[in-house]
């Protein structure tokens, strides 16, 4: 999953509006914040499992509720933002192929394979996550050219990113 975790942050700030989507858009890219971290680092990550596996998700999501509970002291949102990086892991399983703990197995659609199904895929929760963003905007105003020019920037950057997939075997990653 590539933009459509974008779609989650912005699902998740129609649930509590309160959250800034600076905070939501960290939040639903933790593993992947790390995952590159570890990259410049030169830490070996085999298959994801340092960011991308249950535990790593599950550590990720409590530390992200504590940092956003602690700063806010709104527990609700602090919840939601941990549900964020959960969402995640979850996203990957239906695009990817994920490790779920050391030893476990690998999991995941694999829809990378497909980029035309990936593209339909995170076009649909794309179109979601922008509708119901749209209702956190204030009551009265129609922003539709701001909301309009979101939905094909996001829409526009997955199919360029489904594309890439197309022309090339495999996206290199670090």
């Amino acid at each position: 999953m590539y933009i459509g975790h974008v779609a989650a942050a912005l699902a998740a700030k129609r649930m509590r509006a309160s959250i800034g989507l600076f905070a939501l858009l960290v939040a639903t890219y933790t593993p992947d914040w790390v995952d590159s971290g570890l990259c410049l680092a030169r830490v070996s990550n085999p298959l994801g499992m340092l960011s991308h596996s249950i535990p790593a998700v599950a550590l990720f999501a409590l530390i992200g509720f504590t940092v956003y509970a602690l700063r806010t002291r709104d527990w609700t949102a602090a919840l939601v933002v941990a549900g964020v990086i959960v969402s995640h892991m979850l996203l990957d399983w239906i695009t990817g192929y994920k490790p779920t703990w050391p030893g476990g197995p690998m999991i995941g659609l694999k829809l990378y394979g497909h980029p035309i199904a990936d593209f339909i895929v995170e076009g649909v929760l794309i179109v979601i996550g922008v509708a119901l963003y749209r209702r956190t905007l204030p009551p009265g105003r129609t922003p539709w050219t701001e909301v309009s020019l979101m939905l094909g920037a996001l829409l526009t950057l997955q199919l360029g990113i489904d594309i890439a997939h197309i022309m090339m075997e495999s996206l290199p990653k670090c």
